[in-house]
């Protein structure tokens, strides 16, 4: 549950839904974005003030009013009733922080400054997210496709290690993989093998 219809619970929901949940959202207004997103993901939203009730069904609740008094609130309902629940301003009145994410599915990173500075953590983000090499989520990709195939060519676990040491710092491959060459990739990946685990 969703309490807040503003910006911050607008990205709230959208981080959630991005996880497969399922949502209620309690506010009276919401941004045009989040009704967008009620329509598009079936969200329950309630249109009244807040009732503890609104919590029954519920096991997370994100109080994300601007008003520090309803949060807390929030936050007294959800622990009473043993329910997580995240306070966007307050961390002392939160049972869990959420942090920054960099989501290049299969590769998740996570930055938190634990509830100090939200926004640092998101100029740290920003910052770890410019770093990132090209490619990378593709590179992981391939591996999970060639993993099978390095368990069964080689049962020596240092090999193998010595094997996914040079896949991942193997630029020619690297540079395939981030030009999308599938005829590179191949030729790179068979010489890798042939080097690393023969």
């Amino acid at each position: 549950m969703i309490v807040g219809g503003g910006q911050v619970a607008t990205h709230k929901a959208r981080g959630l839904l991005q996880a497969g949940a399922t949502l209620r959202l309690v506010a009276p207004s919401i941004t045009s974005e989040l009704e967008q997103l009620c329509a598009e993901h079936d969200i329950e939203w309630l249109p009244v003030p807040l009732l503890k009730q609104h919590l029954t069904g519920c096991w997370l609740a994100i109080a994300a009013t601007n008003d520090a008094a309803a949060n807390r609130q929030v936050s007294q309902w959800a622990t009473a009733e043993q329910k997580f629940c995240n306070c966007v301003d307050d961390p002392s009145c939160a049972s869990f922080i959420t942090p920054a994410i960099i989501d290049c599915s299969p590769v998740i990173i996570a930055v938190s400054c634990g509830g100090h500075a939200p926004v640092y953590s998101k100029i740290l983000k920003q910052h770890l997210s410019e770093q990132l090499p090209a490619g990378m989520r593709e590179m992981v990709l391939l591996a999970g496709v060639l993993r099978e195939r390095v368990n069964q060519s080689c049962d020596i676990r240092e090999r193998k290690r010595a094997f996914w040491t040079m896949f991942f710092h193997h630029a020619p491959l690297r540079q395939a993989v981030s030009e999308n060459n599938t005829d590179e990739i191949h030729q790179q990946v068979e010489s890798l093998f042939q080097n690393a685990l023969f």
